[in-house]
């Protein structure tokens, strides 16, 4: 029998005699209360098994894995819910709010703006659209969205939003309206205080913002912009000790803050402090020089991984090269040309890049993954397994790293562990169909086809053209001896793909095994026709 050449699904279990998909939903919330969410994902996953087209267990799923931060597979389950229940303002919101956390704009509008439009006292819709108007520069649009977030529920947040607008819009006495809004909702909301004192400082009442900065550092003494902006306001007013003090503080909260030390600096020459004035201005221009030479270097890599997805790999690596010249302690620049020479076939090379890059950044998991590859093609398997574990453990949420080493494991045979690698890619991507189909091929090994069958039939329901899935589908179920079933995912291989003899073949084998020899005759010619390596493979057998 023929299968998908090993490339790396959702594994859903068999249920127990006696549950039903509403006892394993009730398991689910059960396991959600104690921030169990492994199982309560589990559990609605076996719901699911048994009534896939649920649109409230696949709504449920999506809150649960969000809240387990798998931001992609929540994504996959909100928008089967929207899909099976069209007219859902919940399902639409939850899957816009999660594209918005994924910075998919476009899409994250179109779901909240339906969202908005099944429901118009749906807050939370409206302030987030208004937080894509203001992404793209339409402060309008934005304040016009988060009136109507106020009117459906007010809140500390939506004036708050509010505010920032009108701000935008050079609206000073309406922005300071909506921020004193805001701080009588939550008197201890300290951005609220420090923007209504930038507004104030704005309108030239410094009086009053210097009582807004000085609460805002009182309500958030890490905020290192709240003890600038009261440094300026202080150094403003004449008070050059209470500045000084307020902008040392800055700067020990956030080290490269550039206009803290600028200003400290300026402090402390206006305090006879020549050296130490010298000190911190210098520090302001290796900062800046720095950014410049990061920003630079950040861009030809930009530039250089373009060039990679050209196929462009000279110049990908001429691009490589001088982000490493120019600032050769960022591990990025050495990564990309280790997969330059990786891809030109120098191992030496590509190792000595990659380690280069663990050399800066030991827990780089990319880099990891990368050097785990090379070492599998040399034949260092023990290395190669070291490299994908610390992966894996470097970056829990990087699913090409579960994938790697769930391929890996499982080329050694040890396939508990690679399915359980191989759904970790899968949670993580439920797009990665490579996961999907080599868990498939696990499951099998393990004589699991129940489980394999289940995910070849998720693949499908994803991309039902699939052929060589169907066939995949069809060898799974052959071996329970339902032939007839088999068949018919055989005949949709061969029919979505004419040309796959692989597919007419193993139709022949569940024809013979229904004693319908006439018609296994005839697609067993056809497999030889396509591939006569078949007969000698048959004969062989």
């Amino acid at each position: 029998m023929v299968r998908l050449p090993l490339i790396l699904g959702l594994l859903f279990a068999g249920s127990l005699a006696g549950e039903t998909a509403e006892s394993y939903r009730q398991q689910a919330l059960d396991f959600a209360q104690k921030k169990s969410w492994d199982a309560a994902i589990g559990a609605y996953r076996k719901a699911l098994a048994m009534e896939p087209d649920d649109a409230d267990t696949h709504y449920n799923l999506a809150l649960t894995l969000k809240r387990k931060g798998d931001a992609h597979g929540a994504l996959d389950e909100f928008a089967t819910a929207a899909r099976l229940r069209p007219k859902w303002p919940e399902a639409h919101y939850g899957l816009g709010a999660t594209q918005f956390e994924l910075h998919n704009l476009n899409e994250a509008l179109h779901e909240l703006q339906a969202a908005s439009q099944l429901d118009a006292s749906n807050a939370g819709a409206h302030r987030l659209i208004a937080r894509i108007d203001l992404e793209q520069n339409n402060p309008a649009a934005a304040a016009a969205e988060l009136r109507k977030a106020i009117q459906a529920r007010p809140s500390a947040d939506a004036y708050f939003e509010l505010g920032l607008a009108e701000g935008q819009l050079g609206e000073l006495d309406a922005a300071a309206a909506q921020f004193r809004k805001a701080l009588q909702l939550n008197p201890g909301m300290a951005p609220a205080c420090l923007r209504l004192g930038v507004t104030l400082r704005r309108q030239g009442n410094h009086k009053a913002a210097l009582v807004e900065f000085r609460k805002a550092v009182e309500l958030d003494t890490k905020d290192a912009k709240a003890q600038y902006e009261l440094g300026m306001e202080l150094k403003a007013d004449g008070d050059m000790a209470g500045a000084l003090a307020a902008f040392q503080r800055a700067v020990e909260l956030k080290p490269d803050f550039e206009q803290a030390h600028y200003n400290l600096g300026v402090t402390l020459r206006a305090q006879g402090q020549t050296k130490a004035a010298q000190a911190e201005l210098k520090e302001v221009k290796g900062l800046h020089d720095f950014r410049t030479r990061l920003a630079e270097s950040k861009n030809l890599i930009l530039q250089g991984v373009d060039a990679l997805k050209a196929q462009k790999v000279d110049q990908a690596q001429d691009l490589f090269q001088q982000s490493v010249d120019k600032s050769p302690e960022i591990p990025t620049g050495h990564y990309y040309l280790g997969v330059v020479w990786s891809r030109k076939g120098d191992a030496a090379r590509a190792l000595a890049a990659y380690q280069k890059a663990l050399e800066l950044k030991p827990d780089y998991a990319q880099a990891h993954s990368s050097l785990g590859l090379l070492y599998w093609q040399q034949n260092d398997r023990a290395r190669a397994l070291d490299e994908f574990r610390e992966a894996t453990m470097s970056d829990p949420d990087l699913a090409e790293a579960h994938y790697n080493l769930g391929l890996a494991l499982a080329e050694l045979g040890h396939t508990d562990d690679a399915a359980v690698e191989l759904n970790d890619a899968i949670s993580l991507d439920p797009q990665y169909m490579d996961a999907r189909i080599h868990l498939g091929l696990v499951l099998s090994q393990r004589n699991d086809a129940a489980g394999a069958a289940n995910v070849y039939r998720e693949i499908l329901r994803r991309e039902p053209g699939f052929a060589e899935v169907h066939n995949n589908l069809g060898l799974v179920l052959l071996e329970t001896g339902d032939a007839r079933t088999a068949q018919t995912e055989f005949r949709e291989a061969a029919r979505l793909k004419p040309q796959y003899a692989e597919a007419h073949y193993n139709l022949a084998l569940a024809l013979h095994q229904e004693g319908k020899e006439a018609e296994a005759r005839a697609e067993l010619e056809k497999a030889y026709e396509l591939e006569p390596e078949l007969r000698n493979r048959a004969a062989r057998q």
